[in-house]
């Protein structure tokens, strides 16, 4: 989307709310916390606004992880010697990866001998959409991608809630923490494509120096 008119405060507004939600989180004020990274979240407007939501998270994350399949494999490219003057690509076969959101998880009653040697009478089975064989859950290796960077989805779960139990209690610290600079990653890498996207549309114009004041005609 273009930008028109008056150019937002975007970095005085950038650094109080992110001061403010760091201070925060430096003293335990998780409420305080939480409510400055929502107002930083607002601060560049709804194209480039970071949706908090656990459903559609877990959605996206599920986008990303993979089931190997035990039975099949597939084509890579691979690059070799790379960086070399003989640098060049190369098919190999490799185990399939399977979308996790390509696949049912099935309930079925598993042999005897697996039972007694388990103690469960059923087990959790998938099917490849490629081969058609069944893996079982038990044998299957998932990969689930890690956060780094430009690993960044624009959607993070919902700020995790202090609950009542002991068991809860300990382990909120660690798990707000781990959502605090989850979101906080997501909103600067949106305030850095705003940055870029102004000025490639603004041809060079140094931001800061119009948005310092408050504002000025682009």
């Amino acid at each position: 989307m273009g930008k028109s008119g008056w150019l937002p405060d975007v970095s005085s507004n950038f650094f109080f709310y992110r001061t403010l939600a760091i201070n925060c989180l430096q003293k335990r004020d998780y409420n305080g916390a939480a409510a400055a990274l929502y107002d930083l979240n607002g601060c560049l407007g709804e194209d480039y606004l970071v949706t908090i939501n656990t459903e559609s998270f877990n959605k996206a994350m599920a986008d990303q992880e993979v089931y190997l399949c035990n039975h099949c494999t597939m084509d890579v490219v691979r690059i070799v010697n790379k960086g070399e003057e003989n640098e060049h690509e190369k098919t190999v076969q490799e185990t399939r990866e399977v979308p996790t959101n390509q696949v049912k998880l099935i309930n079925v009653i598993i042999p005897f001998i697996d039972s007694v040697l388990t103690g469960n009478t059923t087990g959790i089975v998938w099917f490849c959409p490629n081969c058609m064989q069944e893996n079982s859950i038990r044998e299957t290796k998932k990969i689930v991608p890690t956060r780094e960077r430009p690993f960044y989805l624009k959607v993070v779960a919902e700020c995790p809630v202090r609950g009542d139990g002991i068991s809860n209690r300990m382990g909120f610290d660690e798990s707000f923490n781990n959502w605090f600079q989850n979101l906080l990653e997501e909103i600067n890498w949106q305030e850095v494509l705003y940055r870029k996207e102004y000025t490639a549309q603004h041809d060079g114009d140094d931001m800061d120096s119009r948005d310092s004041d408050g504002g000025d005609k682009p």
